[in-house]
Order: C-alpha cells, then sequence, then structure tokens
C-alpha cells in the first residue's frame, strides 16, 4: 500500500476526474502486454469469506491461494439504484454519468482487518442515517467491469434507464475485435446468469434467460462456453429446449457439445472433448447443472482435514472447468481473455449457510490453483510476463461475521441448527456454538477484495486508480477495473464518466 499521510486535515481540493483520467492511465503500444487475461469471480464473497476459508483450508487467515499474490487492493461495488438510493441523503442529484460524486455510492472508512493484510483495514461504505440500502447486484457489478459503466440492478451490459439503443461493448468483445483474442465462459452457475452473460451477451433484464442464453450461443459465440442450466436438469429456464436441440446437434457454430450425463464423471468428460476441441480446432460448450440450474455444491468435512468431497461426480469442479477452458483458449496463439465464477458462494450467503459457503470457497480457491499451475507450465509461450490474473468479488452478500473468540481450526465447522433469518421471515442455519453470525440474507453495499497477478508491468495499472475517487484510501471503483484490463492488454479506452471528488490536501492518520 502507498504510505499515506498523517497531517490532519485543513485544506480541501476539489478534483474533477474526466474522461481524459483514464485515459492517461494506459499502457503505451511498445509497453508489455496481457496477451492472457483470466478474471475469477467469487459471487457474493466478502473479506470475512477469506478468513474464514483461510482458517478452514490452513488454519491460518490468509490460506487462500490468492492471498499470496503481489498486488492486494479493494473495490467498491455500488450502482446506479444503489446511489439514487442514497443521494438524497447526500443533498445530491440522481447519478448523472458526467457528474457523480462517488462518496454517494460509497463513504469509504476503515473497517476491521483484511485478510492477508493483518495491518491493514478493510473498508466500509458508512451509510447516512436512515436504513442501509441494499447492495448492487450481480448483473449491474458485472457490466461495470464488463463494460466500464455503472448501471441499473438487473441491467447485463446494458446503459442504466434501459434506452433501446444501450447495448455496451464489453471488454470480451474489445478484445476479440481488436485484439483477436478468443473469449470465454465458465460459471457454476447457469452460463445465462448474471455475471457470465454480462460479458457476452447484452439486455435491459436479467430476467430474460432465453433471450440471453440465445444471444451467447447464436450470435456472440464465445470460445468456450461452459456453466449450468441443463434445461433437462430445471425445466428450461435458463435455456429453451430449441436452443439445446440446435447446439447438441450441431447446428450453431462449430462446438464440441459436452453435457450431463447419468452415472458419468463430469470433470473427465468435460476434459475430453477439451481435448477434441483443440483437436478439431472447434469451440467448446459445457452444459450440466442440478435442479435449481447450479452445479450441486462440494461439501466440506468436519474431522480436521480440511477434505472437501464432490457432491456428485455428474457435474465437473469448478477447476476441471478452468482447465478445460485454458487447454481450448490457449490455442489462439493472439491471447485469450477468461471469465470464471463460482457462484455459490453467493448462493450460500443467501442462505447464510456456512458450511455451503466454505465449500465453495474450496472450489475457487481450487480454480485458482488450477489457473496459477496453468500459467507455470512449460513448454509454451503463457508466461507471467503476458498474464493477467485477477481475483475479486461482484458485491458482498450476507454480512458474515466470525467470533475470534471462538476460532474455529483447520478442517472444522461450527454445529448448524435450524433458526431464523435475519429478517425473521424465513429460515436459515442457526450457529448455536456462537462461532459464526449473519446480520443479513442479502447484497451489502461494501467494497470487497481484489488480489491480481502477473508479471509487475501488468498489474501496475491497478494502482494508479487507487484513491482517485475515494480519497485517502486504496480503494478502485469497479468501473476502473475495466480500464486497467484494457490498458493492460494495450487497448485504451476513453471513460464515459466523470467524478467529482473532494480530495483533502493530507489524509487522516489510518486512512
Amino acid at each position: 500500500m502507498k504510505p499515506r499521510l498523517t497531517a490532519p486535515l485543513s485544506l480541501l481540493c476539489v478534483l474533477v476526474l474526466t474522461a481524459t483520467f483514464a485515459g492517461a492511465i494506459h499502457a503505451k503500444e511498445s509497453a508489455p502486454v496481457a496477451r492472457h487475461i483470466i478474471l475469477v469471480i467469487g459471487d457474493g464473497m466478502e473479506p470475512e469469506n477469506e478468513i474464514a476459508a483461510g482458517r478452514y483450508l490452513t488454519g491460518t487467515d490468509d490460506g487462500a491461494a490468492f492471498h499470496a499474490f503481489p498486488y492486494r487492493g479493494f473495490v467498491a461495488t455500488w450502482d446506479v439504484t444503489t446511489y439514487n438510493r442514497q443521494a438524497p441523503r447526500y443533498g445530491a442529484a440522481p447519478y448523472n454519468p458526467s457528474t457523480i460524486n462517488p462518496r454517494v455510492g460509497c463513504d469509504a472508512v476503515p473497517s476491521g482487518k483484511a485478510a492477508a493484510r493483518r495491518n491493514v483495514p478493510r473498508y466500509a461504505c458508512r451509510a447516512p442515517e436512515g436504513p442501509k440500502p441494499h447492495g448492487a447486484d450481480s448483473a449491474s457489478t458485472a457490466t461495470a467491469w464488463a463494460a466500464g459503466h455503472k448501471t441499473d440492478s438487473g441491467n447485463i451490459a446494458w446503459l442504466p434507464g434501459d434506452p433501446d439503443r444501450g447495448a455496451l461493448k464489453t471488454i470480451a468483445e474489445l478484445l476479440k475485435e481488436k485484439r483477436g483474442y478468443a473469449i470465454g465462459i465458465v460459471t457454476t452457475v447457469p452460463f445465462s446468469d448474471a455475471t457470465p452473460a454480462a460479458q457476452v451477451s447484452h439486455n435491459k433484464s436479467r430476467q430474460n434467460l432465453h433471450a440471453i442464453s440465445d444471444e451467447i450461443l447464436r450470435t456472440v459465440q464465445p470460445e468456450v462456453v461452459i456453466g449450468g442450466g441443463h434445461p433437462a436438469r430445471n425445466g428450461a429456464r435458463h435455456m429453451s429446449l430449441a436452443l439445446y436441440d440446435d447446439i447438441k446437434n450441431g447446428r450453431i457454430g462449430a462446438y464440441v457439445f459436452v453435457e450431463r450425463r447419468e452415472g458419468v464423471d463430469g470433470g473427465k468428460s468435460l476434459k475430453e472433448a477439451a481435448a477434441l476441441a483443440v483437436a478439431q480446432k472447434k469451440k467448446l460448450f459445457g452444459l450440466f447443472g442440478g435442479p435449481e440450474g447450479h452445479f450441486e455444491p462440494p461439501v466440506p468435512t468436519d474431522n480436521g482435514s480440511a477434505a472437501v468431497t464432490r457432491a456428485t461426480i455428474e457435474n465437473p469442479l469448478l477447476k476441471d472447468a478452468t482447465r478445460a477452458a485454458l487447454k481450448v483458449l490457449s490455442k489462439n496463439k493472439n491471447g485469450f481473455f477468461l471469465l470464471v465464477e463460482q457462484g455459490d458462494i453467493d448462493l450460500a450467503n443467501h442462505a447464510n449457510d456456512y458450511r455451503w459457503m466454505i465449500g465453495a470457497m474450496w472450489d475457487l480457491d481450487e480454480a485458482v490453483r488450477a489457473a496459477i499451475d496453468f500459467v507455470n507450465r512449460p513448454g509454451d509461450d503463457i508466461t507471467w510476463a503476458n498474464t493477467l490474473l485477477i481475483v475479486t468479488s461482484d458485491h458482498v452478500t450476507g454480512s458474515m461475521r466470525l467470533n475470534d473468540g471462538k476460532r474455529l481450526g483447520k478442517g472444522r465447522l461450527p454445529a448448524q441448527s435450524p433458526g431464523l433469518c435475519p429478517d425473521k421471515l424465513s429460515w436459515c442455519p442457526g450457529y448455536p456454538g456462537g462461532e459464526v453470525s449473519y446480520s443479513a440474507t442479502g447484497h451489502i453495499n461494501e467494497p470487497v477484495s481484489l488480489y491480481a497477478m502477473g508479471d509487475s508491468s501488468l498489474t501496475k495499472h491497478l494502482r494508479p486508480f487507487e484513491g482517485t475517487w475515494y480519497p485517502c484510501t486504496p480503494l478502485i471503483d469497479n468501473t476502473q477495473l475495466f480500464h486497467a484490463m484494457t490498458n493492460a492488454a494495450g487497448i485504451p479506452q476513453p471513460s464515459p464518466l466523470k467524478a467529482i471528488v473532494t480530495r483533502p490536501t493530507a489524509c487522516q492518520p489510518g486512512k
């Protein structure tokens, strides 16, 4: 982290961050280029989940693979819906991309300690008087880093206000058009769900699942699509039977198709399909999932071993899907962009289910390790000098807290019993031992962690954005993550957003 000035606040200045700021922070064409970008999302993951996973996996607060990454920061996650709910409390006008007051979205203050950074605070968004607003959703947050725009909750790569011609160009599309990169999405939830969909489709509503899945497979046609949503398992909610029939029978694109089958190891069949796609120079579509659309989550043990078992062999693990995607995408000599999402962290936190969350966090960690191992392989041109691996979250879900007075050790889980959710309206697990507590079941407007690994010439693109919208903190905005990635890839984009920031001439101690 940058050193912070400790002089008391005295003078204030106002800085207007315009499109020229984002354009000024970019890689020159002669500078090293990220020819391979892997963006890993722990959907709904908050810093406390990271600490819980580290303790379960290794007995330490920083035991996840990404906790060792050289770049570590924080991301603000608010969207237009959150901003407009808070604006009256700050006496501010509704959201206008030309006059954004970032403090309305997140008035960032230190809040506790962060995993992997024992002497560094994590951050909260201080709320003005009144009920704390609901946090952004996965559609708007994914749009932020995919397209560099703030938008309404529920929008998939679409402008706020839902104008008829509001589709936004995404980083995946830009990299494909300008650099010839292959693009891929991998997720443990339906492939037409918000986070993967915002990279490779455009829609006014995340609920238009059939239209979204049609656009992904019939129009955009990424080189790799792996996820849940198998129509035979969940009543064709996430994709139509007509689309399923067309893709299965080879009438769309040049995909090798692999699906969940009774009694068949999904990880093994996906690996074989990836090898076939490479041999035949085709794309890869893997369709899995259970009755709810997502992969049945891994199950952690409670015997001190930190062993996690598969709920069923019929779905691949996220690491299997990541390896398969990388095998296919890496054959493109121009480069690739891959979005990898562990979506069950969000589902588990909505349910206040600690065990479910731990299994999902293990799945995420294993996928990150698989990506690291892939880059570390000898004998090819994929190295850390040309690869940028980012791990972050889209938003906080559930507001879980650990009781350090009753610390759980490696491979240990708290007892769970039936209980009421924090809203007192539905059932959630209870924790009679007091080791764990939840204060919400929904999304919370809080910053999330950000980790990056690669050559310093690539990860350095994140550093200049720190504190530009949120003074005296290391926070970057989720829209700035888009610019950091496009800058690293050598295709800097002008920012459509203008932030009006009141900047102190000195920062208070501890900020």
